[in-house]
């Protein structure tokens, strides 16, 4: 099956089995609390607000990656900005190398080929509440028509191990308690296997009544009871034409884990000096 969503007197997100791919191939990870800065990822200036421990335009602070992985004509990776002054999180995301986006999957039944997963550094680990990132191309999109069957990528920012994310078998389970969700998100969709339930804000301005073309949106899940990811959902128009995005993440009131930092914004835009593309979480806060 494709993750679906449907309307069902609001629009819901369907079943869909995405299975992890086999194998991925993996460049050299430099997974070492030594390694060489060789090269940092600067953050526009407009994407680090008040909320920010900083900005790391001109804050010092290191880059750590997670290990390249094979996507398209290129790569993609995981990143961190951490403060040096105090190993506060500046920012978390994707670097989408060029040719990244060219060359993906066209077959919309071969999820193990449109599937990455995106392995963090372990000091991403060590001062945010993410444990992975699986990455996700739907080639033709999916449903409703009109809304989101246009190719995009949809980016799991996970809280969950991949083992107990592929646990996830799909079986309907309670919401979270209240206040764990951002009070928008208010429409269910339903339980994926091996994702979890996701969960829209009706505010979207892609959802009835407004209806403008997708470009992005910001997605939560949830699977028994728990906020286990957040999902940046963005189009491949978008990113390639490298529009620069800041975006506000609706806040729930209770946290969990707890007693780490969490992000407020995301970010999109594209560096014109290495042609690379980059999605970020930022502007963190102590919860």
């Amino acid at each position: 099956m494709k993750k679906l969503l449907r309307f069902q007197l609001a629009i819901m997100l369907g079943a869909a089995l995405i299975s992890l791919p086999s194998c991925k191939k993996e460049m050299e990870d430099d997974n070492d609390d030594t390694m060489s800065i060789t090269e940092k990822i600067i953050m526009p200036a407009q994407a680090l607000t008040v909320a920010s421990p900083g900005n790391s335009s001109s804050q010092d602070y290191n880059t750590f990656y997670g290990p390249q992985t094979q996507m398209g004509n290129g790569h993609a990776r995981s990143w961190i900005n951490i403060s040096r002054e105090n190993n506060q999180p500046l920012a978390i995301g994707i670097e989408f190398s060029q040719g990244a986006m060219n060359n993906l999957p066209t077959n919309p039944l071969d999820f193990a080929a449109s599937t990455f997963v995106l392995t963090l550094h372990q000091k991403a680990k060590e001062v945010t509440p993410f444990d992975h990132i699986t990455l996700n191309w739907e080639p033709n999109g999916h449903e409703p028509n009109g809304i989101y069957d246009v190719p995009h990528f949809d980016m799991h920012f996970y809280k969950i191990s991949v083992t107990d994310q592929m646990a996830i078998t799909g079986a309907p389970t309670a919401p979270p308690a209240a206040g764990y969700l951002p009070v928008q998100y208010v429409i269910q969709g339903a339980t994926v296997p091996q994702m979890g339930t996701h969960w829209l804000n009706p505010a979207s301005p892609e959802l009835p009544p407004t209806l403008a073309p997708f470009t992005h949106t910001m997605i939560y899940g949830t699977n028994t009871a728990r906020v286990i990811f957040i999902e940046p959902m963005i189009t491949r128009a978008f990113l390639l034409a490298g529009t620069q995005v800041n975006m506000a993440i609706p806040q729930p009131v209770h946290f969990e884990p707890a007693n780490t930092y969490y992000p407020q914004q995301y970010s999109i835009w594209k560096n014109a000096d290495n042609g690379r593309n980059y999605v970020a979480l930022n502007n963190f806060a102590w919860r």
